[in-house]
């Protein structure tokens, strides 16, 4: 029988000369809890970018909601690897519903203290930006007789290079918050014009990308 590993080696090759530039450690594999700890169930097809702007391609990546990581598969040796976060700039791969998600490393914000890796989920004058935490937290034996479940904590921003962070929760009420009287006139307008419900994360995005287009600005002093 051949194993999964194996089989994702053969998928991606062995022959990427430029793999050898990647800086990691060997990856310890997380306690088996109750909930999803990575991104992805599995490692996907994705590409690095160094900090030297080198882009690495064809590799198997995943990461790491728990730990804000990055891994990925070393077919060479057989092994998973932890990418040292200071090296890369970000990295990208396409989801299963065939969609490109790209990740920012960038320093946070006050209250995370780190670097961190941002999923850019609107990019602009103003970004709007997700760090996928996950937390291990305490809960009922009946959900994990552990006691224990990784349980999902994301973190939603507004972001301007120039202005910072500014936290946005994925409800209507918060998003008109960060504007300034007037404009949230213009943003309630807008969304009712385009038949825009802010229901999920992707109503959110669609609501936030016609925004951006349209150059409302957001109020940073809330």
């Amino acid at each position: 029988m051949v194993s999964t590993a194996t089989l994702f080696a053969q998928e991606v090759g062995q022959n990427n000369p430029n793999t050898a530039k990647i800086r990691g450690t060997r990856f310890i594999p997380y306690p088996n809890y109750t909930g999803k700890p990575y991104l992805n169930d599995k490692f996907v097809l994705g590409e690095i970018q160094l900090n030297d702007g080198m882009i690495i391609g064809n590799i198997g990546i995943n990461y790491s909601s728990y730990r804000d990581e990055l891994i990925y598969y070393n077919s060479a040796i057989s092994a998973q690897i932890q990418i040292d976060k200071i090296s890369l700039k970000g990295f990208s791969f396409t989801d299963k519903f065939g969609k490109k998600r790209v990740f920012h490393r960038q320093y946070g914000s006050a209250s995370l203290h780190d670097e961190c890796y941002f999923e850019v989920l609107g990019e602009g004058a103003t970004s709007l930006l997700v760090y996928r935490k996950v937390n291990l937290e305490s809960c009922d034996t009946y959900q994990s007789k552990s006691g224990l479940a990784y349980q999902p904590a994301y973190l939603y921003y507004l972001y301007s290079a120039q202005k910072g962070y500014l936290p946005v929760n994925l409800t209507r009420g918060s998003l008109l918050s960060k504007f300034s009287k007037p404009n949230q006139k213009v943003v309630k307008k807008l969304l009712r014009k385009n038949g825009i419900m802010l229901a999920d994360e992707s109503g959110f995005v669609k609501a936030w990308n016609l925004i951006e287009e349209k150059g409302i600005e957001v109020d940073f002093k809330n």
